[in-house]
């Protein structure tokens, strides 16, 4: 009975049933080869190698790396601390994605606000706006890396949109792999680096509008990247209007 509720706590944290009976038989046993592990548990005994080099990949055992092979169970303090930090990671990551998938669908009310401090979230955000996007989308960065970083999701946005990126100079125009528009002084001045968040000295790293009412700003705070995420925003429109006719044109 003992056994039994033992394995069914192994398989509540992921493991298979193979891999509960062999993980709980070492445990018992100390070390053993696969022959033994065979007769031990009755498994077969191709499935008992296939058992032990998944639970070995998983960090629940360690072997001798001799031959003859045989396992033992890994530290079992380290492997709880190890599980527990795991279980908090995914928790976290979870309850990221859940909030951004509730900014990101909730119901159109003017101007809501949302702030994103995990460069997944961050990810995550361009990546939807890249994706539902449908007219027109403006990304005001210099930073090349991010245009080759989303490479294939901005080629697939300029399918079903138009896709303008704006840059304060020549230069970094030539490094991104599209045609781009280059700013004027005052788009210089009032979009690289909005006045709110330079006075805040929050560098600009990314803006980017979407369809001409949602807003997303990235910037830096203490050395770690923050957006805020802005649906309906009243100057979207405005913002992308006038960048659009002012537009000088500048091909990589």
């Amino acid at each position: 009975m003992f056994e039994e509720n033992m394995i069914v706590h192994l398989k509540e944290i992921g493991m298979s049933e193979y891999e509960a009976k062999v993980y709980l038989t070492l445990v018992c046993i100390n070390s053993a080869s696969p022959r033994e592990l065979h007769e031990t548990t009755n498994i077969p005994r191709g499935r008992v190698y296939e058992t032990l080099a998944s639970l070995e990949k998983k960090g629940f055992i360690i072997s001798n790396r001799q031959s003859p092979v045989r396992y033992r169970v890994a530290d079992i303090p380290y492997t709880v601390e190890r599980l527990k930090r795991e279980a908090v990671t995914r928790y976290d990551t979870l309850g990221i994605a859940l909030e951004t998938y509730s900014a990101l669908t909730s119901t159109d009310q003017l101007g809501q606000t949302y702030t994103i401090r995990s460069d997944w979230g961050i990810r995550n955000h361009i990546r939807f706006l890249l994706k539902t996007v449908k007219n027109e989308l403006l990304i005001i960065s210099d930073d090349p890396a991010l245009y080759q970083y989303f490479a294939e999701e901005l080629a697939q946005a300029a399918k079903h949109a138009s896709v303008n990126s704006v840059v304060s100079n020549k230069k970094t125009a030539k490094k991104i792999p599209f045609p781009c528009i280059l700013a004027d002084k005052d788009i210089k001045e009032s979009l690289f680096q909005p006045p709110i968040l330079r006075k805040m000295s929050l560098p600009t790293k990314l803006i980017i509008y979407a369809d001409r009412k949602e807003v997303l700003a990235v910037y830096e705070r203490e050395g770690k990247k923050e957006a805020v995420f802005t649906r309906n925003n009243i100057y979207a429109d405005f913002i992308t209007r006038t960048v659009m006719k002012n537009q000088v044109r500048v091909t990589p």
